[in-house]
């Protein structure tokens, strides 16, 4: 979401060169994608097949700049649960295909928590351009039970590095910008792509030495990883996108 140590912008001479902001924002995000995991007995399952709704949950950022350098931390927990289809049969390059549906029970949670430091390059009373490199780690819970076949039973934590590039700008006390990560990379023998796209828009509702922003906009983002671990092989792509609202509070 919109982050205000990036659009907060010129103070006078004499106001301190450190920005410390926090920003809350409501998401509702639909699950786009699939999971499958390969050998005899293995399964497809899509975003739709899974019948799991949506993940309603808020996101937080944290951030702090000193002069044209800063650092923000952002953390998006997901969390899907219900029950729908899957596929199952021999699946993989040497496998015979699908076989046949069966009834699926499915549990998902992703917390995804990143850490960004970028430099700004352009810094102006109305407009912010900066670039950045980031840390990111995800945990990953997932309980694919079918009523036939092998279930995709898996937890563990996920590791991966980003680069990241924003914008921002201002006319009056509107508000708007948009910011990017993205990386394509083998971590740790798992091979992760990972990107990241967000529209933010906003309104300064008070706009002195304590700044208040509402906020809105929307966010997608895209991670496909290949784990292979002691139960087996699960090639996960994921999409959640969605809107969202919330706040801004910027020092």
């Amino acid at each position: 979401s919109l982050d205000p140590s990036k659009i907060l912008l010129a103070e006078p001479e004499a106001a301190s060169d450190w920005r410390f902001s926090g920003n809350l924002v409501y998401s509702s995000r639909p699950l786009a994608g699939s999971f499958v995991s390969t050998g005899l007995g293995g399964m497809v399952a899509t975003g739709e097949s899974m019948n799991l709704g949506s993940s309603d949950a808020m996101m937080l950022a944290l951030g702090i700049r000193y002069k044209r350098v800063g650092i923000l931390l952002n953390y998006m927990p997901t969390s899907y649960q219900g029950q729908g289809t899957a596929m199952i049969g021999d699946v993989g390059p040497g496998g015979g295909g699908i076989i046949k549906e069966t009834p699926l029970d499915t549990k998902i949670d992703v917390d995804m928590l990143l850490a960004n430091v970028y430099y700004n390059l352009i810094q102006t009373p109305t407009s912010v351009f900066g670039v950045g490199v980031g840390f990111g780690q995800t945990v990953i819970d997932l309980n694919l039970t079918p009523e036939e076949g092998t279930p995709i039973l898996y937890q563990g934590t996920q590791p991966f590095g980003f680069l990241s590039m924003h914008m921002s700008n201002s006319y009056k006390r509107f508000l708007y910008g948009f910011n990017i990560n993205a990386i394509s990379a083998e971590f740790e023998g798992v091979q992760v792509t990972y990107s990241d796209y967000k529209i933010d828009l906003g309104y300064r509702l008070i706009d002195k030495r304590v700044k208040f922003d509402i906020v809105g906009g929307y966010r997608l983002v895209k991670f496909y990883a290949d784990v292979k671990y002691s139960g087996g092989e699960v090639v996960s792509t994921l999409g959640l996108e969605g809107p969202f609202l919330g706040v801004n509070v910027a020092y």
